[in-house]
């Protein structure tokens, strides 16, 4: 069960959130702006583009900094040590990514989530872009739907040079709701929501 937003997170959690903001602050030289479009409380969906395996931390720490997300991580890092002794304890939830359909015990996790006031951190395009455009997935959409939570769109850039100790900046836009559409077809409100979001994503700009 995801730990409610209103519960205390474990103290190892808030250290390792400092050190990440350490780590890019010191190697990095990270940016972020738009820290107080950020609501303290209630449901809030995150939706972020996604370039490299830097980003979650990257996003979640600073996130942290105003309000502590739930976190997400995929199914394999729980059988890895320290992360298989921390993540249960963080109240993570589980995604196995190779699961044909989708992973809706995770799906579950989220919704439970975020009808419990709890702030999700999502990227649409599921997995990293590395370049590529790739089509969202309706996973945003449907919870946003189901919930209700706003959709505050961030974005990073140059997260895929962060070895090389390039310059990361995250910059957040705007929030948008999910409106029922007209003629019931869910399905379809569900793509059309998904790339209004992901085109509010890449309509921030670095500068």
């Amino acid at each position: 069960m995801p730990a409610s937003p209103h519960e205390e997170r474990p103290l190892s959690l808030l250290i390792v959130y400092a050190a990440f903001r350490a780590f890019f602050r010191l190697f990095n030289s990270i940016k972020v702006s738009g820290l107080e479009k950020i609501p303290p409380s209630g449901p809030l969906i995150i939706a972020c583009n996604h370039l490299s395996n830097a980003d979650p931390p990257a996003l979640l720490s600073f996130v942290a900094l105003v309000r502590l997300p739930n976190v997400i991580a995929k199914k394999e890092l729980f059988s890895i040590w320290p992360l298989s002794y921390f993540l249960p304890r963080w109240g993570a939830i589980q995604v196995d990514r190779a699961r044909e359909g989708g992973d809706l015990g995770a799906l579950r996790g989220c919704l439970t989530a975020l009808r419990r006031g709890g702030c999700m951190a999502i990227f649409p395009e599921g997995t990293r872009a590395r370049g590529r455009v790739l089509k969202p997935k309706p996973g945003v959409a449907l919870m946003a739907q189901k919930t209700g939570a706003p959709v505050l769109c961030a974005r990073i850039f140059n997260s895929d040079n962060f070895l090389k100790l390039g310059k990361i900046t995250i910059k957040y836009g705007g929030i948008r709701y999910f409106e029922p559409p007209a003629d019931g077809d869910l399905r379809a409100a569900y793509a059309r929501f998904s790339e209004t979001i992901m085109a509010d994503i890449f309509s921030i700009t670095e500068e």
